[in-house]
């Protein structure tokens, strides 16, 4: 694996996750030449306006296009040195991509590059004038273009990057999913606990500007105030580093608790504690989007309220899997039906929903894995089958 080393564009940190799952993984790393330093150069007084002009008119396509010519020199010394016989790449950051396409046009290499988000359509990357529409346009063309095989998690991703590409064999499905071993401890993960004192509906993760919780709080407050449902029997818990200023209107019954950022372990802790788990989507931002706590949160067994585009992927993925109930986000009478029906069904001990665990297995991270090796080493088998001939 080649990463940087010294990462500028992510906030949080857990040495755990890393050791549990990158044993045994070389890792090579690289420094990059960090935005920051990028705007105290060009901007040593700091002044915000001229700092939102550098990002949007020169840092492309993502601020770590920095990391680029570093990494580029030490996977061509990587690849003198090993045995190097396939190429994968991951985005966000997209810079990712561009190293790898210079290392395939440099080597011959295959290449896989897999996209967890949208490039082009993505409706929250800046490309502030149309020279920049056609930049980000080509780039993501030449990516498509080049590499051998494209992934992405949702069928939506492989038909936006499609539109470059006519032939059906290049693109691949490679779901997100979950760990099993990260489930596998305790039974009761699988059992949802009507035990508790309150009902407890935790999210787990960051809201973004998109969406935020601020109609469910809105119905929840209905709830309490018609008397439907007593204060101190719910609790609203957002595991993650938000604050209350993020909810979007005021906790007026002290009901949410905040934990700020914690470990992958124990935001496990925190799922298996809950009655049940949210799902946050909006429907400007989320028909395509299909956040990867998404099969954490079904492998859980705990229902999930999912308030969500009625018509977009992890929506249809909450039927397949029967993993909770959705409702929509912008309708708040609907929000506040289904939060009370979550909790008459808590309050009377039944389940709201019955997962099919035939269907949330499909999502095991080992079978996926799985898949994506098989993808690596049939390119690395027919390279080396037409480097004999």
């Amino acid at each position: 694996m080649l990463t940087v080393s010294n990462p500028d564009w992510y906030y949080a940190a857990d040495s755990k996750l890393w050791d549990d799952h990158m044993a045994g993984t070389v890792v090579k790393r690289t420094p990059m030449l960090r935005a920051s330093w990028i705007y105290h150069l060009l901007n040593p007084f700091r002044i915000g306006v001229i700092d939102r002009f550098i990002r949007q008119a020169f840092l492309h396509p993502d601020p770590q296009i920095g990391w680029l010519p570093f990494a580029y020199r030490r996977a061509l010394r990587i690849i003198a040195d090993k045995d190097i016989r396939a190429i994968y790449s991951t985005s966000a950051p997209l810079t990712c991509h561009l190293v790898a396409a210079l290392i395939k046009k440099r080597t011959g290499i295959p290449w896989i590059a897999d996209f967890r988000d949208e490039w082009f359509e993505n409706p929250d990357l800046s490309m502030p004038t149309p020279f920049h529409r056609k930049l980000h346009y080509r780039l993501e063309q030449a990516i498509v273009r080049s590499a051998d095989r494209v992934t992405a998690p949702a069928a939506v991703f492989l038909e936006l990057l499609s539109k470059h590409e006519a032939d059906p064999e290049k693109f691949h499905l490679l779901p997100m999913g979950y760990d099993p071993d990260d489930f596998s401890e305790n039974h009761r993960w699988r059992d949802t606990s009507f035990t508790s004192e309150k009902f407890l509906l935790t999210f787990s993760g960051l809201f973004y500007r998109a969406f935020r919780p601020t109609n469910l709080l809105v119905a929840v407050n209905r709830l309490i105030k018609a008397g439907e449902i007593r204060r101190d029997k719910i609790k609203l818990r957002f595991v993650g580093a938000n604050t209350p200023d993020d909810l979007g209107c005021h906790d007026i019954y002290d009901i949410c608790e905040f934990t700020g950022f914690v470990s992958h372990k124990r935001a496990l802790g925190y799922i298996a504690e809950s009655s049940a788990l949210l799902l946050l989507l909006s429907d400007q931002r989320g028909r395509n989007v299909v956040p990867s706590k998404t099969f954490e949160y079904l492998a859980s067994g705990k229902p999930i309220f999912a308030l969500v585009p009625p018509e977009g992927e992890v929506a249809r993925i909450i039927r397949t899997t029967r993993g909770g109930i959705i409702a929509d986000i912008d309708d708040i009478d609907a929000v506040a039906l289904t939060f009370k029906q979550f909790f008459n069904a808590w309050a009377n001990g039944k389940p709201v929903s019955r997962p099919d665990w035939n269907e949330i297995s499909k999502f095991n991270i080992q079978s996926l894995t799985g898949d994506l090796t098989g993808l690596l080493n049939r390119l690395s088998f027919n390279q080396e089958h037409i480097s004999n001939k």
